[in-house]
């Protein structure tokens, strides 16, 4: 391809780009096309004007000379006229009484012109032309029963009207390329501009809060509301941060506090014979083991939407890993009534956070044998899908309904309204988390393995192929 033809795809990538561009030539075309119309009809106008003065001029003259000097002389100045060069446009004929011609340089009176006196453009044939010519013609009556005819050829007026149209026409086209082509570089630097703008968006999307739109210090309106957004991502840059580190440090100072208490616990539990104490103990020993997992899910969620951990990704082969995790899930699996299969299981190489994924694939596996009840199968799958991994857990369970997708997926989300299960709602934020670290997403889908019309499928998209 061309740099033309690229430079040109560019120019019309966006459908409100072209529209810019399609609508700046249209008002342009009929702005010049308005102004060249105006300017013809205002020539054609003066043209005619002009010739009708002339011919006006020239019927008021000789019906001066034929009320003061008579037919005689008046004949004989018409002839003079006639002979003149520079009245080679002017057109006359004196008919008499009985409708012969007394002088003029027509051939015959035109009948369809009649004796009224008014102005009349009309095509007639003049004596030694070879086809008949428009004129504009005016009549009057001279009394004793003569009759004049005086008026002025337009073809010369004519042929300049032409010729300011083919010149108006050319004059248009041009400027409709020019038009064409300013709208295209101008449209270019707007999307050169707003490319700069959705470049940040894109990195503060990907967790790149660090991210600034260049800005030229010109002070147009693009630099201004550049420097207006590089404030804004400023502060909520400054505010995420402290965000995080409350919450990493919140998370990491919890754990030692639900250690200790854990530790005392156990340690209760260990010292005491009472049944219905140690049941106790042992309830408040689960409680606390809970706590600490959140309190690790949670930190994990910190730390990797801070970006941490793109510094340990490797290559590894992801159908290994899977097939593997699978292994060790299936006796708790078959324990729990479920048959946990590993599907495309094919040597899958990826780079990405090994440890990560497999954290990110074990809880999707716990949600299912969790929350699927009622369910008999769980299916683990790895595949490509143009230039991104697609890693599937799905299941037969309940399923989740439409309109619940999205609380699914929001931090400490529970859809156990009355939280009689366990759990902290940090599972599937983990995972979407991991899944950004790594530059894909998280979706909620339908799931039917063996063909089942219900159940959920958890999918991640990931652009992590190894060789891509």
């Amino acid at each position: 391809m061309g740099r033309s033809a690229r430079v040109a795809g560019r120019l019309f990538h966006s459908t409100s780009i072209a529209r810019f561009v399609l609508i700046f030539t249209l008002a342009q075309c009929i702005s010049l096309g308005l102004g060249l119309a105006m300017m013809y009809g205002l020539t054609s106008q003066t043209i005619v004007g002009d010739a009708r003065k002339a011919a006006e001029l020239a019927r008021d003259t000789i019906a001066i000379d034929y009320r003061d000097e008579g037919l005689a002389r008046t004949t004989r100045k018409i002839a003079e006229e006639l002979q003149a060069p520079e009245n080679r446009d002017f057109v006359v004929f004196l008919r008499a009484p009985d409708g012969t011609r007394v002088i003029g340089n027509l051939r015959a009176w035109p009948a369809a012109l009649g004796d009224a006196e008014r102005w009349r453009m009309i095509s007639l044939q003049r004596e030694g032309a070879r086809a008949p010519e428009e004129m504009g013609v005016v009549t009057k009556r001279l009394g004793n029963g003569y009759t004049l005819l005086a008026g002025e050829v337009l073809e010369g007026q004519r042929a300049l009207t032409r010729a300011s149209e083919t010149a108006m026409l050319w004059s248009l086209l041009i400027s409709l390329g020019l038009a064409a082509v300013i709208a295209g570089f101008f449209s270019r630097f707007l999307e050169q501009r707003i490319d700069q703008f959705s470049s940040v968006a894109r990195a503060i999307e990907a967790g790149n809060l660090t991210a600034r739109v260049e800005c030229n210090e010109t002070g147009d309106a693009f630099d201004r509301l550049g420097v207006t957004i590089n404030g804004m991502l400023q502060r909520i840059d400054r505010l995420v941060r402290e965000l995080r580190m409350i919450t990493d440090a919140m998370a990491h100072d919890l754990r030692s506090p639900v250690s200790r208490m854990k530790s005392t616990l156990e340690r209760g539990l260990g010292r005491t014979c009472d049944p219905a104490a140690q049941a106790v103990l042992g309830e408040a020993i689960d409680e606390a083991d809970g706590l600490h997992r959140m309190l690790n899910t949670a930190l994990q969620i910190s730390r990797a939407e801070a970006g941490i951990g793109r510094d340990q990704f490797t290559r590894f082969d992801l159908g290994t890993a899977l097939a593997n995790l699978v292994e060790v899930y299936g006796p708790v699996a078959e324990d729990a009534g479920f048959m946990l299969v590993c599907e495309d299981a094919a040597e899958l190489p990826v780079l990405g956070h090994r440890d990560l994924l497999i954290q990110a694939l074990s809880n999707l596996i716990d949600n299912a044998l969790k929350y699927a009840d009622g369910g008999r199968h769980i299916a683990v799958e790895a595949r490509v899908l143009e230039q991104d991994v697609i890693i599937a857990v799905r299941d037969d369970g309940p399923g989740i309904p439409d309109d619940r997708l999205e609380e699914a997926l929001k931090r400490f989300g529970r859809l156990d309204a009355a939280r009689t299960q366990s759990g902290s709602g940090l599972g599937l934020s983990l995972v979407e988390t991991i899944a950004h670290l790594h530059g894909g997403e998280l979706q909620l889908a339908p799931g039917n393995p063996g063909g089942c019309p219900r159940g959920l499928a958890v999918i991640l998209r990931l652009p992590i192929l190894a060789g891509a």
